[in-house]
């Protein structure tokens, strides 16, 4: 009896563990590659729950990407945005939007191509990847 109680501890404590390993970032949704400098698939949002997030050209200068709220259909059942950037040095920068008009996050790139995607998450709790694009370091000229 006191080998079954053991064994079902010890299977329940392996379940736990296994469980913690498989956990995605916060807000991304399984099977996205987050380290990858490969853009994947995006989804079009519900009907009448759309929003618009614009991505600005990098600062030909300063390599900074400004990334901008521009509202929608879906603007009040929106519950974040997340903007993530992964550089080309393999840095990855988490910044959230909120969902108000001309809201914006300024993130610092790199002076080659990094990768920007942008989900976001409604007051359902469900999560869209509507963006992820290469943005390209340009220089004036």
């Amino acid at each position: 009896m006191q080998n079954q109680v053991l064994f079902f501890i010890l299977l329940s404590a392996m379940a736990l563990l296994c469980a913690g390993c498989t956990e995605s970032i916060p807000g991304i949704p399984p099977g996205s590659q987050p380290d990858s400098m490969t853009p994947g698939p995006t989804v079009t949002m519900p009907p009448g729950q759309s929003v618009t997030v614009q991505i600005n050209e990098k600062d030909p200068i300063t390599a900074t990407i400004k990334v901008i709220f521009a509202g929608g259909e879906g603007q009040i059942a929106t519950r974040d945005i997340l903007v993530r950037l992964t550089r080309s040095d393999g840095k990855v920068i988490i910044e959230h939007l909120t969902a108000e008009m001309q809201e914006e996050v300024e993130i610092q790139g790199t002076k080659e191509s990094d990768r920007i995607e942008v989900y976001v998450t409604l007051n359902t709790g469900k999560t869209y990847k509507i963006i992820d694009q290469l943005v390209p370091y340009r220089t004036r000229g």
